[in-house]
C-alpha cells in the first residue's frame, strides 16, 4: 500500500536570501528544517536550469547546466572559496531583478575563481579538475557556447560565422584555445552549483525530505543543445526552426500559446536510440528524487506551429514515439520516478502512455469547480495515483484566484463546495487537497501563507513581471509549521 504524503512547492529563487535572489545558502537549509517541523515529505522545485532573460527556468541555454545564480555567496565564504570582504552587497528582500543580478553574480564568480587559483587547497583544486573530467561530455560544449556568446555580446548562435554555427572541428579548436579563460568561469560556476546543490539535497534527504524536480519538454533555439545537436531538431538551411512549439487554445489562453522553441526531429532521435533524451533524463535523476515531466502530452504528440505564425490556432498535432523513448529509458534506469504533467487537452493515447509506465497523473484543484459533474480536477473525482495541487506555478495563487480571476458563478460554487468565504478559501482548499484520496498532495507556499495575486509566480503568454516573487524573512513561524503538521497528520499524510 502506498504511503500518503504531502509537500510544498517553492522555487529556490523565492527564498529570502539577502543578495537579490534566493540561493542554496542558509535560508534553503532553514526551509528544509521548516518542512520537517511541518510534517512534510516533499520539497518541489521548478527546473534548476539557467533562466532566460525574463527569469523563466523553462527556457534555458542548456538542458544540462545548472543555474549558477543559485550559488550561495555565504557558502562560498564558509567553504573558503571567497573572502568575506568580497561578499555581494546585502539588500532588502524584494522581487528578483535579473538584469542587475546577472552582472553582479558573474563578477562574484570571477572574484571567487581568482581566489580559488591563488589560495585554496590542492584537495579542492583536484575536486574541480575531477568534476571537469567527469562532466566533459556536456560541460565543454556548454562552456564554449557561453564564452562565444559573451564574445559576440549575446548574439544567437545561428548568427555566428558559418564555421562556428556549423561546428567545424578546426574552428572549434581555435576558439576553445582563444577563449580558454572565458570557458573556465562557466566550468567553475557549474562545479559550485552541483557541489552546493548535492549538499543541500543530501541534507534534505537525511531529514526525510525528498526533492521533486521538474524537466521542461522543449529547449530554446538559442541553446547549446540545439547548436551542438542540430540534426536532432527541425531546422532550415539558415539554422532557424521550420516549426515551433506551443499549444492550441486552452484554459490559460483563448488564442493558444506560441512558445517558439524548435521542434525535435523524432526520426533522428529514434535513429540515435534516443541517446540525447536518455542522457537528459539521466541527469535529472541525478539531481532529484522524483521528477515532474512538464508537458507530458508532448511525449505522445506535439502541436506544430509554422514559424512566424501570429496565433497558435492554426497548428497541427504531430506524433511522438514516447512509448519507445520510455522503453529505452527503462534499459538504463529500472526506477523511473516520473510524474506526468498531463494538463490541457489529454487524449486516450496520452492516458494510455502514462498508465503503461505507471506515472502518477496531475490534478489542480483550482480547475475543479466547473459545473461539469465529470470534471477530473473536482475533489470527488480525484484518482488515487495522482499528485494533486491547489495550483501550479502557472496559476494565480488560491487567494488571488478566488478574489480576482474566478468568474462569479464559479466563485460562488467554489465557496459553497468548500464551505468557505473569500478570507478562508486558500486554507480550505489546502484542507480539501490534504484530505483527498490522492496519494500525494502539494501546496505552493504562497497558498499556505494565504497570499494574493501579488505573489503569483508566472502568468502564461506574458513576458513581464514573472518568476520574481520572494518570500519575506522570518515569515515561516513555528505556529504555521504546527498548523500544517496537524493537518497532514489528521489527513493520514
Amino acid at each position: 500500500m502506498k504511503t500518503r504524503r504531502s509537500g510544498i512547492l517553492l522555487h529556490p529563487t523565492s527564498l529570502p536570501s539577502p543578495y537579490g535572489i534566493g540561493d542554496f545558502g542558509p535560508e534553503a537549509y532553514s526551509f528544509v528544517d521548516f518542512l520537517r517541523k511541518a510534517g512534510q515529505k516533499f520539497w518541489q522545485v521548478l527546473p534548476l536550469r539557467i533562466p532566460d532573460e525574463t527569469g523563466s527556468p523553462y527556457a534555458s541555454s542548456s538542458a544540462f547546466a545548472g543555474n549558477w545564480l543559485l550559488v550561495s555567496p555565504d557558502l562560498l565564504v564558509a567553504q573558503g572559496l571567497l573572502p568575506e570582504s568580497e561578499l555581494p552587497r546585502e539588500r532588502k528582500v524584494g522581487f528578483v531583478n535579473y538584469d542587475n543580478l546577472i552582472h553582479d553574480r558573474k563578477n562574484m564568480l570571477d572574484r571567487s575563481l581568482r581566489y580559488f587559483d591563488d589560495s585554496v587547497s590542492e584537495r579542492l583544486k583536484k575536486a574541480f579538475w575531477e568534476f571537469k573530467k567527469r562532466e566533459s561530455w556536456w560541460l565543454r560544449d556548454f562552456s564554449l557556447f557561453m564564452a562565444i556568446k559573451d564574445f559576440f555580446g549575446g548574439r544567437s548562435w545561428h548568427r555566428w560565422s558559418d564555421g562556428l554555427a556549423r561546428r567545424n572541428p578546426d574552428t572549434l579548436r581555435l576558439w576553445a584555445k582563444t577563449l580558454g579563460n572565458g570557458m573556465r568561469i562557466y566550468e567553475y560556476g557549474q562545479w559550485l552549483f552541483f557541489r552546493q546543490w548535492e549538499s543541500l539535497r543530501a541534507y534534505a534527504n537525511r531529514r526525510g525530505i525528498q526533492i521533486i524536480g521538474d524537466v521542461p519538454f522543449f529547449v530554446r533555439h538559442d541553446s547549446v543543445d540545439v547548436w551542438s545537436h542540430r540534426r536532432l531538431f527541425m531546422l532550415d538551411k539558415r539554422n532557424l526552426p521550420r516549426v515551433v512549439s506551443g499549444v492550441p487554445p486552452d484554459y490559460f489562453s483563448s488564442r493558444g500559446q506560441i512558445w517558439r522553441d524548435p521542434q525535435y526531429d523524432w526520426k533522428a532521435m529514434e535513429q540515435g536510440q534516443f541517446t540525447w533524451w536518455v542522457q537528459r533524463l539521466g541527469m535529472v535523476l541525478r539531481l532529484y528524487d522524483k521528477v515532474r515531466l512538464d508537458h507530458f502530452r508532448g511525449y505522445e504528440a506535439v502541436w506544430h506551429i509554422r514559424r512566424g505564425s501570429l496565433t497558435a490556432r492554426n497548428g497541427h498535432w504531430s506524433p511522438v514515439p514516447g512509448d519507445k523513448l520510455f522503453t529505452r529509458m527503462c534499459k538504463f534506469s529500472k526506477h523511473m520516478p516520473f510524474i506526468a504533467e498531463d494538463l490541457g487537452l489529454i487524449t486516450d493515447d496520452v492516458t494510455a502512455l502514462r498508465k503503461k509506465f505507471g506515472f502518477p497523473s496531475m490534478r489542480v484543484l483550482q480547475f475543479g469547480f466547473s459545473l461539469n459533474a465529470g470534471n477530473p480536477h473536482a475533489i470527488k473525482n480525484l484518482p488515487l495515483n495522482a499528485v494533486v495541487y491547489t495550483g501550479t506555478h502557472d496559476n494565480n495563487t488560491a487567494q488571488g484566484w478566488i478574489l480576482d480571476d474566478a468568474p462569479a458563478n464559479i466563485r460562488r460554487h467554489a465557496l459553497a463546495v468548500l464551505k468557505a468565504d473569500k478570507r478562508t478559501f486558500a486554507w480550505k482548499l489546502i484542507q480539501a487537497g490534504m484530505k483527498s484520496r490522492a496519494d500525494t498532495f502539494i501546496a505552493p507556499l504562497q497558498d499556505v501563507l494565504g497570499l494574493g495575486s501579488e505573489a503569483r509566480m508566472n502568468t502564461p503568454s506574458t513576458k513581464r513581471k514573472n518568476w520574481r516573487w520572494r518570500l519575506k524573512p522570518a515569515v515561516l513561524t513555528d505556529q504555521i509549521a504546527k498548523k500544517l503538521r496537524k493537518l497532514s497528520t489528521d489527513s493520514g499524510r
